[in-house]
């Protein structure tokens, strides 16, 4: 179960989507295509469920700071080129 902000090591995906679960920061990226059929709307419903997590979880903190100061990730240079 996707718990935001409890597990920083946990990522989860819908497709291409993922997210990427930290104790600060809930990261979305990649590719999600909703299309107008079952499939398309399971995939809404999970991603739905995603963010109303994350947004309950916020809406739930007692003492939500106005904004954080998170550190830019470091570009790692790839070993491999």
């Amino acid at each position: 179960m996707f718990k935001p902000f409890e597990n920083g090591t946990e990522s989860h995906a819908i497709h291409d989507l993922t997210l990427e679960n930290q104790e600060d920061c809930v990261s979305i990226y990649g590719n999600l295509q909703l299309t107008k059929d079952q499939a398309g709307l399971q995939a809404a419903k999970a991603l739905q469920n995603y963010v109303n997590a994350v947004v309950s979880a916020l809406e739930n903190e007692p003492h939500l700071p106005e904004k954080i100061d998170r550190q830019d990730e470091q570009e790692i240079e790839n070993p491999f080129l």
